[in-house]
């Protein structure tokens, strides 16, 4: 039988098997001694449960899962606080179920497990060894996917010989403790870091250090369930109470020194280093370009890496994240900073209450020359993440302006009505305002005589905000990070490959493992030093101001803030604030605020004004988490065919 036969085989039984009970064997596999009796077959099969694994790149789509091929009109982002999306309309969760999937994967891996080792002499014993170091780091990715979204999950090791050897009653298995799966997720884990070669055998493919670092994650995460999460939710399975919600406090630390230890090896390893191709001491506008670059370069940051090109797979991130103004069809503008987001950075004039200063000490806006100008002194890292009001982007100036003001400046601009409130609806009795209510209803202005920016000018720019659901901008910044520069702007013709664990988030993994150490007493090394030589390795390759001694890193916070900023936009911001267990303190009735930019013709200069995103098509946006979906539903469908998988509390 030919290879292609063998693999279309294959995918045809992994689309059956994902609709039954875990990872029942289904009874018509074929091509068994083909696929597993030669290295061309198992690379293929590798190849397969790579493709598979449940990495949250450019193609996650919250309500519908991975490898989305559709239009990603909500985006994660929007579920933080880090954006405003116009079809994420408050507190949201995905709207599939990681469970079928993730026993499909998993039963793929364990037929490597059983089918390996017995061909190890045919297939020669280090890439026998090799494959099966990369099935336990796959197993441990899949069961990761799992828990952070379950809990505990029934526990898997071996293909079910299901009807052959085991019975229908054999199948219905229990949830094993939360904390049995995570020690799973260690022991497999070490496995593979024991096993993998130093140097991945070829691109995408996993090493000892791809391990080491997932592992420092998956621990850290651990760690926090241990010593945050208040739900203990048992079931009495056979005699014996299991805790399938929730790991017993006294395991954080060693959950955190695990992931300490893991992201030790990394970094003691001299393998990665965080990248600074372009970056110069001082040098605001090169360290600015240099964070943006280095998520459009392959660098010696990249840890492991999801790759992307035009042969075999692409994506659509440029025509859902870009400017209206640059696109050349398709979708557009589905990230929209807030300026609860920029507001985290360094060097942004803040008030009292650490909000973004508009106002001066005689109650008028600041005028600027350019909307830039407000933010010339932020920390570099915040340019190299978003686009702001009149910055430049594929060689355009990119207009976000919300309307332009008529009135007369020289005594000072008042605030506008719905300055600090909820939309513009006030303002429209404001006869000195002229706002857009869509981008293709735009007024053209008349500027004054002598004005820098010529004769007339689009009351809401290129991009708007404008004031109906329409395309465009609404929340008066746009999404710089991951972005292409150059190439198509619509369809799924996006290439740049996803960096799903770079090394700043290794040393920030450290770092934060490092201060909960240091907060419980524990003993071993420095690890208040280790957290803030960490810390300041990441600010100054940010640009952002260093912390003078150890005595600034006096919170946890100042760890969690670092981490929001430096992984801003790669998803993994939702699931920290969900390990944290302050997503529904961040979240209670909560609105976000935008940038509105506006135009003074009189002034002939730019004022910023901040409120909360604007109701459109009914919505009000706000958000407030429930705290059930700490633990998501496990799919019903599951509970009614296994009546031994106990839901989840509250559902």
């Amino acid at each position: 039988m030919k290879l292609r036969k063998i693999i279309t085989t294959i995918s045809l039984t992994l689309t059956i098997s994902a609709c039954t009970d875990l990872d029942i064997a289904p009874i018509n596999v074929l091509g068994e001694d083909e696929v597993f009796g030669s290295n061309a077959g198992v690379l293929s099969n590798v190849a397969r449960i790579y493709s598979r694994l449940p990495i949250e790149d450019f193609k996650y789509y919250y309500p519908s899962g991975f490898n989305f091929s559709g239009t990603l009109f909500k985006q994660m982002a929007a579920l933080t606080g880090e954006a405003v999306g116009r079809d994420t309309q408050g507190a949201d969760n995905e709207g599939f179920y990681y469970w079928d999937e993730g026993y499909a994967e998993l039963r793929d891996i364990n037929t490597l497990f059983q089918k390996l080792p017995e061909r190890a002499s045919v297939l020669g014993e280090a890439e026998t060894k090799t494959y099966l170091a990369e099935a336990h780091f796959c197993r441990a990715y899949t069961y990761f996917a799992l828990v952070k979204r379950y809990g505990g999950v029934p526990l898997v090791t071996e293909p079910i010989d299901y009807p052959g050897s085991v019975d229908i009653n054999g199948t219905r298995l229990f949830r094993a403790s939360e904390e049995a799966i995570w020690d799973f997720i260690a022991a497999d884990l070490d496995e593979a870091i024991a096993n993998l070669p130093e140097t991945s055998p070829s691109k995408g493919r996993v090493n000892k250090y791809v391990a080491a670092a997932f592992k420092s994650r998956a621990m850290l995460y651990a760690g926090s369930i241990a010593k945050y999460n208040m739900v203990n939710e048992v079931q009495e399975q056979n005699g014996a109470s299991v805790r399938i919600c929730g790991v017993p406090s006294n395991r954080a630390n060693d959950y955190f020194k695990a992931a300490y230890d893991a992201a030790k090896l990394v970094v003691e390893s001299n393998k990665y280093a965080l990248y600074k191709g372009q970056w110069a001491a001082g040098d605001k506008v090169a360290q600015a370009k240099n964070f943006r670059a280095l998520f459009m370069t392959e660098t010696t940051e990249n840890i492991f890496v999801k790759y992307y090109d035009q042969t075999n797979s692409t994506h659509n991130y440029d025509e859902s994240v870009q400017p209206n103004q640059t696109k050349t069809g398709g979708n557009d503008s589905e990230v929209n900073p807030t300026v609860d987001f920029v507001e985290m950075f360094d060097g942004i004039a803040k008030d009292e209450e650490g909000h973004f200063d508009n106002i001066d000490e005689n109650n008028h806006y600041y005028l600027f020359n350019s909307p830039l100008d407000a933010f010339a002194n932020a920390e570099p890292r915040l340019r190299g993440t978003v686009i702001l009001p009149m910055d430049t982007y594929r060689g355009q100036v990119i207009e976000i302006r919300r309307g332009i003001w008529k009135g007369d400046a020289s005594g000072g601009i008042s605030p506008l009505a719905s300055e600090g409130d909820i939309g513009n609806v006030a303002d429209f009795s404001d006869s000195n305002l002229i706002l857009a209510s869509g981008l293709g209803t735009n007024p053209v202005v008349n500027l004054e005589p002598g004005d820098p920016h010529g004769a007339t000018m689009k009351a809401a720019g290129a991009n708007g905000p404008v004031s109906n659901w329409d395309f465009g901008n609404i929340g008066g910044i746009y999404l710089a990070k991951y972005l292409n520069e150059s190439g198509p702007t619509t369809g799924f013709n996006s290439t740049q490959s996803w960096i799903e664990i770079r090394y700043a988030e290794v040393l920030l993994n450290q770092a934060e493992a490092a201060y909960e150490l240091h907060l419980a007493g524990a003993s071993g090394d420095n690890y208040l030093t280790v957290a803030y030589n960490n810390i300041n390795s990441i600010r100054e390759r940010a640009g952002a101001t260093l912390l003078a001694s150890e005595v600034d890193l006096n919170n946890i916070n100042v760890i969690r803030t670092e981490r929001r900023k430096e992984l801003a936009f790669e998803n993994k911001t939702y699931w920290d604030l969900k390990r944290w267990r302050i997503l529904h303190e961040e979240q209670n009735n909560r609105r976000f605020r935008i940038l509105n930019t506006y135009y003074s013709t009189d002034a002939q200069k730019y004022f910023l004004s901040v409120k909360f995103q604007e109701p459109r098509g009914g919505f009000q946006y706000i958000f407030t988490f429930d705290t059930r979906y700490y633990y998501q539903q496990i799919p019903e469908a599951e509970i009614n065919k296994n009546p031994n998988t106990k839901q989840n509390p509250g559902f």
